[in-house]
């Protein structure tokens, strides 16, 4: 470490003293009665200023990093929230002994202002020379507390021929593969930033004399990645053997430097263990194998790692465990993954933090940061620092155990209708509509019937079994199924709905209101607050069934004749049709951008059979504008919906009245005059009308009466995405709240009032600062 430098006197300080000294000695006798006559005078030439000391190259490449890194504002890398100017200052004129600088560790972070974390280490030595630095960074990613040492356990893999690490999965049902393993780093050498050719050649002589000394199970052949022949390279590539040089963030921090010397590949006969050498790390270790047998895997990997122990020495410090190139891989070094089909699991809201809580990472098959495919996802130990290597594959296999289980409890499918009234009756913790009112005595009162579609009471509430966490639970199976089993439909419409339970269900006949006298145009003219405004309906074709019973031929049925009656708009609802079956990727790329293009990922809709035969018969229609869009076949038989941008709810309510009429004169719809419009979802029922806003309101957001007020003003709010998201920027979705027992206009003026209202407790709230708010 140098000492700081000196000051030295600039020079203009040095320019300006010379110029003072000559002028005073230029000046005229002072008293002298005559001008003093010019002469020249010769001056003693001024001493030559010491030129400042040159700043060391490394700590100008560091400071040069650092300013690209601090201008990154956009960056959220722990390297951007750690490096502080002070600490920069402390540590900047830093080397270790093997010569690694602070630039070495952050240049990969200053150059991808993307990266997660952004730093590596030059070499072993780096971790204390920068602590200042690496610390915090490897105490946020590896959630330890702040203000605590940081300290490691000893290493231990336990007794392997002890070890209740069982077969997760005997019967090959949910994973496909298990694999294990560390990284080491041997003691004396940098990491790959400042590693020569010769440093590079020395490991891998070092690692392949170790290497060649295995035996048994373990005995196999080293690949040289340099001149390796074609076939070779092939067949590694296809077994997914050969690692490359195309990671980004591990380029720029000098991981490639010498591509490919000294790199290469061990393996065993029957590629069940494998050794990289001077991939990223010096060495990364890898037991591996088809199936669950984690107690394999993981003996395998621990006998080897004994018998290199007794060859080789590995950098290691009690603060931080073994020492590897990232600070992600610290302590044990030792990840324990496996490739499970956990498709309903995964599917769930609580997936995320059901992992978090086993302290466990998923992610795709492909790497971080990458999409499961086809429900399967890699999971591994979350924690790697500050337990044993032993603890850290427990907590693995534990975790494995408790995610199988509930992918199997999520699997379950009922034989009968008793065995769904009994799962549904035991889940204390179910909370649905559909729990609430399937009595026993309903149960028996209902369990006998059918429709004339041969819709059953399973079919309606099958969804609501299997997923408990329903918040209604119940999809009618065809339109007669709001009669046929009323019994169990009527309650759970009355809560829904906000009903008198005592009182029966009425809905008045539809009326859309006087068009041309509305009593409401934009409400948001100068287009301050309201950025987008939407109406939409569903509608049921009288004489087919819904979802759960309907058949391939029947959708495709329905999609004719909608699609008949689409074709006879006129004026600006005048469009065009896309099926979805043999839908171009161009189209659906640019559907998908426009997001009108709808999906079968709804695990509530899939237990209702909402996408049974998908994609068949179902399409998008939309107007050239694209200010009117109908799907078909998507949850109901259609859905329209009127939008566009702005707040003007007159010239969007007119767009979808004036679609809504044309189709009447084309189609039949299911109506009831009890419950109005009747579609697959009972809480879709009467106007089925959903006017909604999407309205900038920061203000009245943040108060703590917000959610009542919208209640008080018969609205939901909800985020821009959906249900149960959350708001982005104060930009909130709000629409009515009832749909049953009021009109189409009814339904729309309650929206358009209580909007208005919202955008004047917004104004009011913008200019005040009171915490709750006074409806008018």
């Amino acid at each position: 470490m140098s000492d700081s430098e000196a000051p030295s006197v600039s020079q203009n300080e040095t320019e300006t003293k010379e110029a003072t000294g000559n002028a005073c000695q230029n000046s005229p006798v002072e008293n002298s009665s005559s001008p003093a006559t010019e002469t020249a005078v010769t001056t003693p030439a001024a001493e030559t200023a010491a030129p400042a000391p040159e700043t060391p190259a490394h700590v100008t490449e560091a400071e040069q990093l650092y300013q690209k890194l601090t201008s990154a504002t956009e960056s959220r890398c722990l390297l951007r929230k750690h490096l502080t100017q002070a600490i920069f200052d402390k540590v900047k004129n830093r080397k270790t002994s093997l010569g690694g600088t602070l630039a070495h560790c952050i240049r990969s972070g200053c150059e991808n202002i993307d990266s997660g974390v952004g730093i590596y280490a030059s070499d072993p030595e780096a971790y204390a020379t920068f602590s200042e630095l690496f610390d915090p960074i490897i105490k946020e990613y590896h959630k330890l507390p702040e203000k605590k040492a940081l300290h490691h356990a000893n290493c231990d893999f336990g007794d392997v021929n002890k070890s209740k690490l069982e077969d997760l999965d005997p019967e090959g049902k949910f994973i496909v593969s298990t694999r294990i393993r560390i990284g080491r780093s041997l003691d004396g050498f940098g990491f790959p930033p400042i590693l020569t050719v010769q440093n590079r050649k020395d490991i891998e002589a070092k690692a392949l004399e170790a290497l060649n000394s295995f035996s048994e199970d373990l005995k196999g052949t080293y690949y040289p990645l340099s001149d390796m022949d074609e076939d070779t390279q092939s067949r590694l590539t296809e077994e997914h053997f050969l690692f490359n040089d195309s990671d980004r963030f591990l380029k720029a921090a000098g991981g490639y430097n010498d591509w490919p010397t000294a790199r290469g590949i061990f393996y065993n006969e029957s590629k069940t263990f494998l050794v990289w050498v001077n991939e990223e790390d010096h060495l990364r270790v890898i037991s591996m194998q088809k199936g669950g047998d984690i107690g394999a895997v993981y003996k395998r990997l621990a006998t080897a790692y004994k018998t290199l122990e007794e060859k080789l020495k590995f950098s290691r410090d009690d603060r931080v465990g073994f020492l590897t190139f990232c600070p992600t891989n610290l302590g044990t070094t030792l990840r324990a993954s496996v490739h499970i089909k956990i498709p309903l699991l995964s599917a769930t809201d609580k997936f995320k933090s059901l992992c978090e809580k086993l302290n466990l990472q998923a992610r795709g098959i492909h790497g971080e940061h990458t999409d499961s495919q086809g429900g399967v996802y890699d999971i591994s130990n979350k924690r790697r620092l500050g337990l044993t290597e032993y603890q850290a594959v427990h907590e693995m296999y534990n975790g494995i155990k408790e995610i199988i289980k509930q992918e199997k409890e999520l699997a379950w499918r009922p034989s009968n209708l008793e065995e769904m009234f009994d799962h549904l009756t035991k889940a204390k913790s179910c909370k649905s509509l559909l729990k609430k009112y399937l009595t026993k005595d309903t149960f028996e009162k209902l369990k006998d019937k059918k429709t004339s579609h041969n819709a059953t009471l399973g079919d309606c509430i099958l969804s609501g079994v299997l997923n408990l966490d329903s918040g209604v639970g119940l999809y009618a199976a065809d339109p007669e199924s709001y009669t046929e089993f009323a019994l169990l439909f009527d309650p759970v419409i009355k809560d829904y709905h906000k009903l008198k339970l005592n009182e029966p269900i009425t809905h008045p006949a539809s009326d859309f209101g006087d068009l041309e006298n509305l009593g409401f145009a934009d409400l948001d003219p100068e287009g301050s607050m309201i950025v987008s405004t939407r109406i939409r309906v569903g509608r049921s074709h009288k004489d087919f069934a819904f979802p759960p019973v309907l058949q391939s031929e029947d959708r495709i049925q329905m999609e004719q004749n909608s699609v008949e009656a689409l074709n006879a708009f006129s004026g600006e609802l005048k469009g065009t049709y896309y099926p979805l079956t043999g839908m171009s990727k161009e189209t659906q790329d640019q559907l998908t951008k426009d997001h009108f293009l709808f999906n079968d990922s709804d695990r509530f809709l899939k237990a209702a059979g909402g996408y049974n035969d998908w994609p068949t018969g179902r399409g998008i229609f939309f107007n050239e504008n694209k200010t009117f869009l109908v799907w078909v076949n998507e949850e109901d038989h259609l859905r329209l919906i009127s939008m566009q941008k702005g707040g003007d709810v007159g010239a969007i309510y007119k767009r979808l009245v004036t679609a809504i009429k044309a189709l009447e004169e084309k189609l039949m719809f299911a109506r009831d005059d009890r419950l109005g419009y009747l579609t697959f979802c009972p809480s879709n029922l009467g106007t089925t009308l959903r006017a909604s806003v999407h309205i900038k309101i920061p203000h009245l957001s943040a108060r703590k009466d917000f959610k009542s007020v919208c209640e008080k003003l018969k609205l939901q709010a909800r985020g821009i995405h959906g249900e149960h998201t959350a708001s982005e920027g104060g930009v909130y979705d709000i629409s009515n709240k009832r749909r049953l027992g009021l009109t189409e206009i009814e339904a729309v003026k309650e929206m358009v009032a209580g909007v208005q209202e919202i955008i004047r407790l917004e104004k009011e709230s913008s200019t005040t600062k009171t915490r709750s708010c006074h409806v008018l």
